[in-house]
């Protein structure tokens, strides 16, 4: 698992070094205010070397980080933000509809999840807070409560994701994590005492960008128990659920 890990963050690090691929069909706009800006780079930090004069045409080459790589009539090519492609016009006469990017979603730290499933045959509830360390690494809190024919069951637990290629719209992660499990057993006629048990767990998930700032999350767990009994107790479990971003 670990060998897997270090394989596919050192392949997605080189994907997201590489420079994407200009379209097969550029998408063009015509400049509808006074002018347009061009810089040299991807942000305000850098020069402006070129001015685009009213119903001059763009051809929008690539986005990252919010500005849009173009070339101009004249063959110049250079960036344009965001906000300044607002105030040109696609070809039917309307301000051309930009999808919201994944470089965008990337740049949330914090998301807050909620999550249900199945939880070694009882039902779960999960919410969950996290912090995006790096592009691929999250650092997550979580607690989940599981309702039982036989026992209910809180879990507190910490755990590190792992998503291999962030650039990817569905993206697929491992995490590993350990936490607290506190277990009160149902009974009839006399009530058992609950107990408390300190357990590891692996697992992996997928997590799909719906739209602005949401996205959708399954993933599937296993989970080590350290009883106090001869042997530890091995639980399964699956959940789905969606994310904020913010």
């Amino acid at each position: 698992m670990l060998l897997l890990v270090v394989v596919c963050a050192g392949i997605s690090q080189t994907a997201l070094a590489a420079e994407p691929a200009v379209p097969a069909d550029p998408v063009r706009v015509k400049v509808d205010v006074s002018f347009v800006e061009v810089h040299t780079g991807p942000g305000r930090g850098y020069p402006v070397f070129h001015v685009v004069e009213r119903h001059a045409p763009l051809t929008l080459l690539f986005e990252r980080a919010g500005w849009f790589k173009v070339e101009t009539a004249r063959g110049k090519v250079g960036w344009v933000s965001r906000e300044a492609l607002m105030d040109t016009v696609d070809g039917t006469g309307q301000a051309p509809k930009l999808a919201y990017t994944l470089e965008e979603w990337q740049r949330h730290r914090w998301h807050a999840a909620l999550l249900g499933g199945n939880l070694d045959g009882a039902n779960s509830l999960a919410a969950a807070v996290g912090y995006r360390l790096t592009e691929n690494i999250t650092a997550e809190g979580m607690y989940t409560a599981a309702s039982g024919d036989f026992s209910n069951n809180k879990l507190l637990e910490f755990n590190l994701q792992h998503q291999l290629f962030p650039q990817w719209r569905l993206s697929p992660f491992v995490m590993l994590g350990t936490g607290r499990a506190s277990i009160e057993p149902r009974a009839t006629l006399v009530q058992p005492e609950s107990r408390g048990e300190s357990y590891v767990h692996g697992g992996a998930g997928l997590k799909y960008y719906l739209s602005r700032g949401f996205l959708l999350r399954g993933e599937y767990r296993s989970y080590v128990l350290f009883t106090d009994e001869n042997q530890n107790r091995d639980l399964e479990e699956w959940k789905i659920g969606f994310s904020v971003l913010f």
